[in-house]
């Protein structure tokens, strides 16, 4: 048993020799962001470890890995864009735009904005707003701010934990 359990971990380990990197810019190519993509690499991987015996016979592993990282990014890029419009609709009140998202409750609205005001600072604020009302990306960010993409993420979860510890967990579900 011991020796089946080798070949299969042999073979999963040379193809993820072999292809991570490969899917690696396969998926940053289409969302410019090597963390995000190492992070969707990785799930495209443990999709492919718990579906190894599968993949021994597939007439095409390399294929298989593309189209699993195309799926994983389209779930990732779904996520990102529900957040996004949860929170465009938390700050649009903070922070009006002409074209903002519409269709949240103004009363409703209205009383979040003053509850997410009362939480955050005004720098915190004008963060989430360039981030989530005018769509800087991660880099644009945080070479605004003078800190590296990594810290902006950090900072950005930081701020929005805060508020959901004051809102409840259900406010960025």
């Amino acid at each position: 048993m011991k020796e089946e359990d080798g070949k299969q971990a042999g073979f999963f380990e040379r193809l993820y020799r072999s292809e991570y990197e490969n899917i690696v810019r396969y998926v940053e190519r289409r969302m410019k962001d090597k963390g995000e993509a190492e992070d969707i690499a990785q799930d495209t991987f443990l999709e492919a470890y718990r579906k190894r015996e599968l993949l021994k016979t597939h007439p095409n592993v390399q294929g298989w890995l593309r189209l699993t990282a195309r799926n994983k990014l389209l779930k990732w890029t779904e996520a990102q864009r529900k957040t996004r419009l949860l929170w465009r609709e938390a700050l649009s009140p903070i922070h009006p735009k002409p074209g903002s998202v519409q269709g949240v409750d103004a009363c409703a609205a209205a009383e979040l904005a003053c509850t997410v005001r009362g939480i955050l600072s005004e720098k915190e604020l004008e963060v989430l707003k360039y981030y989530y009302i005018y769509d800087y990306t991660c880099a644009e960010m945080a070479d605004r701010l003078g800190i590296s993409s990594v810290c902006l993420k950090v900072r950005i979860l930081r701020m929005k934990q805060k508020i959901r510890d004051r809102l409840g967990s259900d406010f960025d579900r």
